[in-house]
């Protein structure tokens, strides 16, 4: 934790912005999962929703992470709503 602290800014914006751009595509991508695991049909109906609210799943999971306080929220921001979208993905 102190190797943290002695980091230039930067360094932990570029590190908070990276894990904020990979962590929305990755919870987007599970949200879409757990989606298309909710809906009744064939696969081109399953997945269709999915497929269209990616990007908007995407904006909005990457500005809820990028305004987190420091990386630990986000981290942790990202590991529950993982383990979350499993949850839904195995007791479906």
């Amino acid at each position: 934790m102190s190797r943290l602290s002695q980091e230039p800014k930067t360094v932990i914006g570029w590190a908070h912005g990276v894990l904020a751009i990979v962590g929305a595509f990755g919870l987007a991508y599970l949200c879409g999962t757990s989606l298309s695991a909710l809906l009744w049909g064939d696969m081109a109906e399953r997945i269709f929703p999915s497929m269209f609210l990616f990007p908007l799943l995407v904006c909005g999971f990457g500005f809820w992470l990028l305004f987190s306080k420091n990386l630990l929220h986000v981290t942790l921001k990202i590991a529950l709503m993982a383990l979350l979208n499993a949850c839904i993905i195995a007791f479906v």
